[in-house]
């Protein structure tokens, strides 16, 4: 069993939520290629960032995580016994050296969210696989969707692939109805795409509701930090 399902289950998620900085930005890179290695283009989160349209989550894993450090230490004593020529055909050869490094804040996952004059549109989701079926990707919907709120929209959006049932099923589950079909929309395959939208998320029955879904996934997976501005 790998390190990541052997986490304890307490009272506190070993996850939090954050907004995205620059210093991010390579990891959300590494997040995007490890879940979706067929995309193309790759998203520009620098260009994102400065976009004043936009705003992205980030989900980090609260203690480094033990099996990287191994990795980056012979990372590091591998570099020092080699030159830079040395250096550079190893990361051809064995692939990109991590992104993270001890210190820095492991990112686990990242919901990106563009917000229109009238509605909060999810553009991205990412999770590396790794640490799927965590509740991950359910605690950046809950994210958005309260941040939407924060943000005075009423309606959240998104688009999703016809084969991604999971997916479908978890947005289901917070309000989302399919609303229309994006024919082609996916460049790497040409699937097709669901428009899966929620309305009125300010009602008194919908905040209701989101409450209930947020402690049930608070009484499954602990209880997490949400910093949404």
């Amino acid at each position: 069993m790998s390190a990541v399902q052997d986490l304890p289950q307490t009272d506190k998620m070993p996850y939090a939520l954050r907004p995205m900085h620059e210093r991010d930005l390579e990891q959300a890179s590494e997040v995007e290629q490890d879940a979706f290695p067929t995309l193309f283009p790759p998203t520009s989160f620098r260009r994102e960032l400065k976009n004043r349209l936009a705003r992205y989550l980030i989900a980090w894993r609260l203690e480094d995580p033990t099996e990287l450090v191994a990795q980056f230490e012979r990372q590091t004593k591998s570099n020092r016994n080699r030159g830079l020529w040395h250096r550079a055909a190893a990361s051809i050869w064995r692939g990109r050296p991590i992104a993270w490094q001890p210190g820095h804040q492991y990112i686990v996952g990242f919901l990106g969210v563009w917000y229109m004059p009238d509605d909060a549109h999810i553009v991205s989701v990412g999770v590396r696989n790794d640490y799927r079926g965590l509740g991950i990707g359910e605690l950046l919907l809950i994210g958005a969707i309260e941040q939407a709120q924060q943000r005075r929209r009423h309606i959240v959006t998104l688009e999703v692939r016809v084969s991604n049932h999971v997916a479908q099923n978890l947005y289901k589950k917070y309000g989302f109805e399919t609303t229309g079909v994006r024919k082609g929309y996916y460049s790497d395959n040409r699937e097709d795409a669901l428009i899966m939208t929620v309305s009125s998320i300010h009602t008194l029955e919908y905040r209701q509701e989101l409450r209930r879904l947020t402690e049930e996934h608070r009484k499954r997976w602990g209880s997490a930090e949400r910093i949404l501005s």
